[in-house]
């Protein structure tokens, strides 16, 4: 009968663990800023792009300021960095 007491403990972390994941987004809503230097292959330049991020699973949110404009922060494109899975390596990093 011992034997059996480990069953519904582990059935009552794996319901919170799965809990957790699902209504993760929810319980760590915040976001953070991230900058990254790379190619953009949409304006064909090398950019700084302050990104914002979930804090949660570090996706792309928006796009907070960019060097492609002026000021940095009137970012006026379609956003399309948001969905690069990769960011190309900037030209001056590659060339050196």
């Amino acid at each position: 009968m011992w034997l059996l007491m480990p069953v519904p403990i582990f059935v009552a972390v794996a319901a919170v663990l799965l809990g957790v994941a699902i209504a993760g987004p929810r319980l760590f809503p915040g976001t953070y800023t991230a900058k990254r230097a790379f190619r953009c292959p949409f304006r064909d330049s090398d950019v700084s792009v302050d990104f914002s991020e979930a804090v949660w699973d570090s996706s792309l949110v928006d796009v907070i300021a960019c060097t492609e404009f002026s000021p940095p922060q009137d970012v006026r494109c379609e956003k399309k960095c948001l969905m690069l899975g990769k960011f190309p390596e900037p030209k001056e990093l590659t060339a050196a």
